[in-house]
């Protein structure tokens, strides 16, 4: 939600829904609904309010409305999209269901040890043991354990041993797993049983999927929250004995989960109607009573809610050998305001399918209101202007409509409200056209947008993959590394050290400002915006073991160079292929140790071999882009802003358009910055063939690894025991995945991922592993480098760059060559921080494992 009217409703979790100004003093309580890739529930951790701003209220085909200022983002099929960017026609995304108004729950017990006094204390001890005894109405837990016990009198059946079994589609089983397991039980894996059915003469087969919970301590409490036992055609039972005390949408909570199981699904009827949603049961005549009472009393919450429903129904049916058996049934009635009431803010949980149908329902219903309601406004003015004068072929030409209608509506003494017009399509029609998302979303055209004057707005975030807040202005850049092998020792170089630096600082462009391998145009930036090293490979500049080697196989996805200015483009057209300056430079070096032998033959790594480290990332293009969004940040978020405490820390709210803008153009600054190493790695090979006066395939010069520095990625990592995908955002760190993982490249998935940790020119840098413990202790991550122990400034007061150089050849046999003494300066060996002990204390942490260390042989910087 961001920059929404006061009374702007936000959906919450449990099927609640509050305006988003009282969420002020209570959002970090909170758990507001995301539309992701599911929809699904995510604590609040922002809340901020933004005085007098002119603000829109925008209406859909269907109804739908809210104010919001211009920036404010709406989902569409394509994107978020701000509103200013919106016009009339345009489709946006809905979630139609928008809940029941939030009630504070009177807080009462509802289970206390006392009502297990007569069972084994080893029961009692498992339930205090997760904080459910003693239970109350205000509990968390026990808003899950209504969804439960409420699917469990539809679905459900209780075993011998302690076996509480649950019956569904396995994607709804899923959800009722998520939930046995949020209050502490285990639930088991998804069972699957082919059964054979005969019905009037007919044979069928069907598939069963199950789940059972074994534990006696779940199974008792459940029995004593009014789950049925034994036989429930012979139970008397009716809602549980608290129900009449819970609020509107806990007792929603247990209504929609039985309906997910037992009430039919929404279906067409027939002339654009749709059927009464029913559900049914059957009892013995000795308990049919209870039954009736059951049924009353859902039917008297769904009257709280201006929900009509019909009498109960009571039918007799083939007995059987021991008992007179009753059939009940109550509906919804299906008149179309009473199944949209029902549709919105009850409708059904544990069922996927039919959540699905009836967000059709939904909108299908609402649409076809909209189309009456236009109809029916036409009539009244038809009419009014007849009784005025007016000339019946004058208001003919008024109106886009069948003139046969304003002859009905004029002379035709119509009675009641128009119906919708012929050619509206019936429900199963419609269902053909209307994609219901997995998020429950569907599209709706904007109907109208229109000003309506100043007032306070209101903004909160969440912490999801999709609202999450996105940091900006570290990550667009792309600074990585990138290591190349050869079959070279330190002895083939020896003597020619002077011959390949010169060689390599002709070749390989570096500096401030322009200059690259490929002068290129826009479009040809558009291209490696879009597609990575993949444009390198069809022109020449990359070979297919380059991609394999590289992190993301050098392509981003969801990269989208529309969202990168032209300003950037302009800077990067002419900066491919170029080292740029600062710290970024190439560096031939030699292994010194290696550490791990079996992981260095994986890397390709052994002692006195030569290799080739190159440190750059997306040049100009980048840092203009990093600009150009901390610019938008600062105007569209300055109420956010002013409450971090670094201004550094300068971000959008994800699922925002300009949270989803900038993402698509870091990734595309990825992509960017992965050519640019590329086209690096190319013209080395080129220089190293003329200086050895070989083919760079004959010196084995292959790439080991391109890992990126400073980015931000979408993730899937453990949070409290669940599998969440987040941004991690690896400022000052680079990605170290463990063994394993599926996205470490298949040649070192047995050892994990190659992590590069540079270090000082004078120093020598490392080559790590994933460790095991990364995934746990720092969401995959290392730290990138040595840092830096003092500023540049400070550095070029301290150091005097041609010393630096000197030192370095005379004292170490290191070979430096840069556009200028103070890059040197800036950049001597004392400056940073000691990468010995920086990869000492990743390789103790286990989340960077040391392979192997090498030392400097010669270097060029910008």
């Amino acid at each position: 939600m961001n920059c929404l009217a006061s009374d702007s409703e936000v959906l919450l979790e449990h099927g609640r829904r509050v305006p988003i100004e009282e969420l002020d003093a209570r959002f970090e309580d909170e758990r507001a609904m995301v539309a992701g890739n599911e929809l699904t529930s995510s604590p609040i951790q922002l809340f901020t309010e933004r005085e007098e701003t002119m603000v829109y209220e925008v209406e859909t085909e269907t109804g739908n409305r809210v104010t919001a200022t211009a920036d404010h983002p709406f989902a569409t099929p394509d994107g978020m999209t701000a509103l200013e960017d919106l016009a009339v026609g345009d489709e946006v995304l809905v979630q139609p269901f928008h809940g029941i108004e939030d009630e504070q729950p009177e807080e009462f017990t509802i289970l206390s040890e006392s009502d297990f006094d007569d069972e084994n204390p080893q029961l009692v001890r498992a339930l205090t043991d997760r904080d459910l005894l003693p239970l109350t109405s205000t509990d968390d837990a026990f808003d899950r354990l209504l969804k439960l016990v409420g699917f469990h009198t539809g679905d459900g059946a209780i075993g011998n041993g302690g076996q509480t079994w649950f019956y569904g589609e396995p994607e709804d089983l899923e959800s009722i797993r998520a939930d046995i397991r949020a209050i502490g039980f285990t639930p088991s894996k998804i069972y699957e049983r082919d059964r054979s059915h005969e019905i009037d003469g007919k044979s069928f087969d069907t598939t069963e999927y199950s789940i059972r919970a074994s534990s006696k301590a779940f199974q008792k409490m459940l029995l004593k929250l009014g789950a049925p036992s034994g036989r429930k055609i012979e139970s008397d039972f009716t809602t549980p004995w608290y129900f009449d005390r819970l609020t509107n949408w806990q007792k929603a909570l247990y209504a929609s989960a039985y309906f997910g199981a037992e009430m039919s699904v929404p279906a067409a009827q027939h002339d654009k109607n749709l059927y009464c949603p029913k559900v049914s049961q059957t009892r013995v005549a000795e308990t049919a009573g209870a039954g009736e009472r059951f049924l009353a009393e859902l039917a008297s919450f769904l009257e709280d809610l201006g929900i009509e429903t019909s009498r109960i129904e009571r039918f007799e049916t083939s007995s059987s050998a021991d008992h007179e058996t009753i059939r009940l049934r109550l509906g919804i009635k299906n008149d179309s305001e009473n199944l949209i009431q029902f549709f919105s803010t009850v409708g059904y949980r544990y069922n996927q399918k039919k959540r699905r149908k009836s967000v059709t329902a939904l909108q299908y219903l609402k649409t076809k209101k909209a189309v009456i309601d236009r109809r029916a406004t036409i009539a009244s003015e038809a009419k009014t202007m007849a009784d005025g004068g007016t000339a019946v072929s004058e208001i003919k030409s008024e109106f886009d409509i069948n003139e046969r209608f304003i002859e009905r509506s004029i002379w035709g003494g119509r009675k009641g409200r128009p119906r919708p017009p012929s050619d509206f399509p019936g429900f199963d029609e419609y269902c053909e056209t209307v994609s219901v998302r997995e998020n429950l979303t569907v599209p709706t055209r904007v109907e109208s947008i229109e000003p309506v004057g100043e007032e306070s707005v209101y903004d909160i975030g969440v912490a999801h993959d999709e609202h999450n807040f996105v940091a900006n202005g570290f990550v667009v850049s792309n600074c990585g590394v990138r290591m190349m092998t050869t079959n070279l020792t330190y002895s083939d170089v020896r003597g020619h050290e002077e011959e390949l630096v010169d060689a390599l600082f002709d070749d390989v462009p570096s500096g401030l400002g322009g200059g690259g391998i490929v002068e290129g145009d826009i479009d040809t930036v558009e291209e490696v915006l879009a597609r990575g090293v993949d444009w390198a490979l069809e022109h020449g500049y990359a070979v297919e073991d380059d991609l394999l080697h590289c992190e993301d196989e050098g392509m981003r996805e969801g990269a989208d160079p529309s969202k990168v200015t032209q300003k950037a483009k302009d800077r990067g057209k002419n900066q491919l292929g170029s080292l740029g300056s600062g710290n970024h430079f190439l560096e031939v070096q030699r292994v010194t140790d290696v550490f791990d032998g079996e992981v260095g033959e994986a890397f390709g790594l052994e002692e006195d071999q030569i290799v080739v480290l190159i440190h750059c990332g997306s040049r100009g293009l980048g840092h203009q882009t990093c600009n150009d969004y901390l610019r938008k940040i600062e105007q569209q978020h300055g109420g956010l802003l002013n409450q971090l405490p670094d201004k550094e820390l300068a971000a959008a709210p994800a699922g925002s358009q300009l949270a989803g803008d900038y993402y698509g153009a870091m990734n595309a600054a990825i992509n960017f910055a992965w050519v640019n190493r590329q086209l690096i790695m190319h013209r080395t090979r080129r220089v190293f063939e003329r200086v050895f006066d070989r083919s760079w395939e004959d010196m084995e010069m292959e790439l080991l690894y391109d890992v990126a520095h400073n980015i931000a990625k979408k993730e899937t990592h453990e949070v409290d025991g669940e599998q969440r995908e987040l941004y991690v955002h690896r400022k000052g760190a680079t990605r170290a995945f463990p063994a394993g993982h599926p996205d470490v490249p298949r040649a070192y998935r047995d050892v994990g991922q190659p992590v590069i940790i540079p270090g000082s020119m004078g120093a020598g840098s490392y080559v790590l592993c994933g460790g095991e413990a990364s995934m746990d202790l720092t969401f995959g991550s290392t730290a990138h480098g040595a840092g830096r122990l003092m500023s540049r400034t400070q550095a070029k007061q301290d150091y005097w760059g041609g010393d630096v150089q000197q030192e370095l050849q005379e004292q170490q046999q290191i070979y430096v060559k840069a556009q200028s003494g103070a890059t040197i300066a800036e950049e001597a060996p004392g400056v940073y921080k000691d990468v010995d002990e920086v990869v000492r204390v990743s390789d103790a942490l286990g989340i960077g494992d040391k392979v192997a260390r090498t030392f400097p042989v010669c270097n060029i910087k910008g």
